[in-house]
């Protein structure tokens, strides 16, 4: 297609051609949402963590493209997702947390039979009883008023979506995650606190990547395939650190004994994952700015 050109005669980009990529991968999301909800009854895992997946991704788009939105309407619309995906947080972390830990207990030769049974019932029960929290909220009013909310097609033509914004612009919103990201990389991350913080920036570098992944697919998906090899990492780091929480604050139904041992064992787990996520999350910079350099004519 011939490039319109500026009173001057120079070529520039279509100004109507950013737009449109960032309005389908709103309604692309949307759709994703309202997929999982209807199977969200029977609480299993894949069901939870497909919902908490997809209004993770719609809000953080809405976070990448707030400048081409209704400011007030895209904030609103991103609380009700992160209500709503925190409705789920509690049985995601009672499974993860389980599997984690009867998977470290096979590892330890010390375990006593009656303490690995206590520990196999109070982690069965935590998980029994994040899904009858999760079902008594389904049933709620506000649980059924939030999810029509959020479905209605309505939610995101009232978010105004500039018709105008050229992929010179668009692109320019993608790279500002990207921006942060440099920076918490500058140093190795350290501690719990930093590498979570590095994990949420990632994500959102991941998701804003994937709205204009196809002007470059095959650079953009080796991109994309070290942000998931990080997230990976930096996901079981923040798991380990969530169940070690756990084990302390059970420390006296679990018994002291298997609590140390288990702190123990999660304390090894945790220095493991961080010390590998940082490597992978340091290979995933070079990677973008090779997108950066194929995807540069988009940029004109």
């Amino acid at each position: 297609m011939r490039r319109p050109r500026t009173a001057a005669g120079t070529e520039r980009a279509d100004v109507a051609d950013g737009s449109p990529r960032v309005w389908a991968a709103l309604v692309e999301q949307q759709v994703r949402l309202l997929s999982t909800v209807a199977r969200l009854h029977a609480g299993r895992a894949t069901d939870v963590h497909d919902a908490r997946v997809a209004a993770r991704r719609l809000r953080s788009l809405l976070a990448t493209y707030r400048p081409l939105l209704d400011e007030r309407r895209s904030r609103r619309l991103g609380r009700r997702l992160r209500e709503f995906a925190r409705a789920l947080n509690e049985v995601r972390e009672a499974d993860v947390r389980r599997d984690m830990l009867l998977a470290l207990a096979k590892l330890e030769p010390a375990l006593a039979d009656e303490e690995a049974g206590r520990l196999r019932s109070m982690l069965r029960r935590s998980c029994a009883e994040s899904r009858r929290s999760l079902r008594r909220e389904i049933a709620s009013k506000d649980w059924a008023s939030s999810v029509e909310a959020l479905g209605d097609e309505r939610a995101l033509a009232a978010l105004r979506l500039r018709q105008d914004a050229g992929l010179r612009e668009v692109l320019e919103l993608v790279d500002r995650p990207w921006r942060d990201a440099e920076e918490r990389l500058a140093r190795p991350p350290r501690g719990a606190d930093e590498l979570h913080r590095l994990r949420l920036v990632l994500k959102r570098c991941r998701y804003a990547l994937e709205s204009v992944s196809s002007l470059q697919p095959v650079q953009a998906e080796q991109v994309l395939a070290r942000l998931r090899s990080a997230q990976d990492r930096l996901g079981e780091h923040r798991d380990a650190v969530q169940a070690r929480k756990w084990v302390r604050e059970n420390e006296e139904r679990l018994g002291r004994p298997l609590a140390r041992r288990m702190d123990r064992m999660l304390r090894r787990r945790e220095k493991t994952l961080g010390s590998e996520a940082v490597e992978r999350a340091a290979r995933v910079l070079p990677a973008y700015a090779a997108w950066r350099r194929a995807a540069f004519g988009f940029r004109k």
